[in-house]
């Protein structure tokens, strides 16, 4: 899995360094480079391709409201984590339907910030790496992971609807009993229906703590079947 490439578009010097020290300590990332102003982030996205930009929206010679819709039609493929106040709601509410992945409001921790990173990593691992065809619950729980909450211990994130505790007993389940399982399978040893069952699934395989094999039967598509990750 390549590194992720990341430019910083943040006027304070000091918030720079914070973030680069961030992105720097996580192998999943590249910090192209930092900048400061408005001008400064197009001519460096011109030059090389960014996945992901941490954007101020207050950054200097940069209007927010008129200039998200640029950068979106110019760089269609590159995602963005905005960090900045959320003094202005209609500034928000403009950020958020243009499609920001993530508005993290200042001042956020940097267990906050690592969490986002992480989100993003496999968010965008998930949605460009993929060879399989595309099922429903698949980009149900895609869709998801743009809307989390972040309660899962360790950085982790889940997305809204679903239940911690949940969540680690499916996981607990997978850890302590060798083979694989399907969703109905899991349901049915926890108590839970079968597409609850695979929603949980699902969010752990786009984690990367389940691993997905298909059984392939005479008749009909093949059945997914769930076992834990080697982490």
């Amino acid at each position: 899995m390549r590194s992720l490439k990341v430019l910083i578009a943040e006027s304070d010097p000091l918030l720079q360094k914070l973030y680069s020290d961030v992105i720097l300590n996580d192998p999943s990332f590249t910090l192209l480079k930092s900048v400061d102003t408005g001008p400064q982030m197009f001519e460096a996205m011109r030059c090389v391709d960014v996945d992901l930009v941490l954007l101020d929206l207050y950054l200097k010679e940069f209007s927010a409201f008129d200039q998200i819709d640029e950068l979106r039609k110019e760089f269609p493929r590159t995602d963005y984590i905005v960090v900045s106040s959320g003094d202005n709601p209609e500034l928000v509410r403009k950020a958020i339907c243009a499609g920001v992945f993530e508005f993290l409001v200042k001042p956020f921790s940097f267990d906050r910030l690592r969490a986002a990173l992480k989100n993003y990593q496999v968010y965008h691992h998930s949605l460009t790496g993929r060879t399989s065809p595309w099922q429903q619950e698949d980009i149900d729980a895609l869709v998801a992971m743009k809307t989390h909450d972040p309660a899962w211990a360790n950085n982790r994130t889940i997305p809204k609807g679903l239940q911690l505790k949940c969540l680690n007993d499916i996981e607990t389940f997978l850890k302590e009993n060798e083979g694989t399982f399907s969703a109905q399978e899991v349901g049915d040893r926890l108590g839970i229906s079968r597409s609850t069952a695979r929603r949980y699934l699902e969010f752990l395989t786009l984690s990367e703590r389940v691993v997905v094999e298909y059984a392939y039967r005479r008749v009909g598509r093949p059945e997914k079947r769930y076992r834990m990750a080697l982490l």
